[in-house]
């Protein structure tokens, strides 16, 4: 999985006023729309889309205010995501696509799914089949926000390996290069920190999926491993109960691997995704 990655060029598109980032890996196939999780742009995606373009049309979103989406004042629930992703799907001409969210972006494909039906064939969850609304650690709200000033792009990245010491790869490097700012003197301003950021992680800690009122068929991948304990550990496995037992039509795969297991475990990421899809192509 090292080396570079054949990357599609940025595309914009204006949905209800506001201007959106997006990539387009092509494909003749159904679509699929990739929603990123907190934090991250369509980039992160960019391992995974092509192992899928060759039998799907693959189309990633990056929501506002993160990447190089335009930054916005209202509309940062999950259900605001939503209704954008719809609307890049009325822009590009799209009736029906399979929807596929990681981490947050499972949220947004959730409520896509339960306001919009016809416009969802199958929905997959990247780790991100979970209520966060229920999660009895204090986490999120109590998290201090990051330095968002950097003297160097190098340190930048040195930093969010430090809090992320496993994932590692092209597709999170272009991740990272699609997150910053780069002044004339070389140091980088990270756009995901500062208060503009904190209104996504609030709607975040409100939200529960609503899977009683998703018709279409699911695929939760879930990301396990051992270090996850105590209350934490007992939030995830209720989260998956819960998937398990609230959705009408829903298959759980368990992977040892980190939240980006899309990355870190993409070879068994991709053969779930293209059995599940395959399965629910019409």
């Amino acid at each position: 999985m090292q080396g570079p990655v054949d990357m599609p060029s940025d595309q914009f598109v204006v949905l209800d006023g506001v201007r959106l980032h997006h990539l387009d890996w092509g494909g003749d196939g159904e679509p699929v729309l990739l929603l990123a999780g907190l934090g991250c742009t369509a980039h992160v995606f960019a391992e995974l889309a092509p192992h899928l373009s060759d039998r799907f049309r693959v189309v990633a979103l990056t929501r506002p205010g993160h990447g190089a989406s335009e930054r916005v004042r209202t509309g940062y629930a999950l259900s605001d995501g939503a209704e954008d992703a719809r609307r890049l799907l009325d822009a590009l001409g799209i009736a029906r696509a399979h929807v596929v969210g990681h981490s947050m972006g499972g949220g947004e494909a959730s409520a896509l799914a339960a306001r919009h039906p016809r416009r969802v064939a199958s929905v997959v969850y990247l780790d991100g089949a979970y209520d966060w609304a229920d999660n009895p650690t204090s986490k999120w709200q109590e998290e201090t926000p990051g330095p968002d000033h950097f003297a160097s792009y190098e340190d930048y990245v040195d930093h969010v390996h430090a809090l992320l010491p496993d994932v590692r790869g092209p597709a999170f490097d272009a991740m990272l290069r699609s997150s910053v700012d780069t002044r004339p003197d070389g140091s980088v301003v990270d756009r995901h920190s500062g208060p503009d950021f904190a209104p996504f992680v609030e709607a975040l800690t409100r939200f529960r999926h609503p899977y009683t009122d998703i018709a279409a068929p699911a695929l939760a991948i879930y990301a396990i491993g051992d270090q996850r304990e105590g209350p934490e550990a007992a939030w995830r496995a209720a989260c998956r109960d819960r998937f398990t037992q609230d959705t009408a039509d829903g298959r759980v795969v368990d992977l040892c691997g980190s939240d980006y297991l899309f990355i870190d475990r993409r070879d068994d990421v991709v053969s779930a995704m293209r059995e599940h899809l395959a399965q629910r192509s019409t």
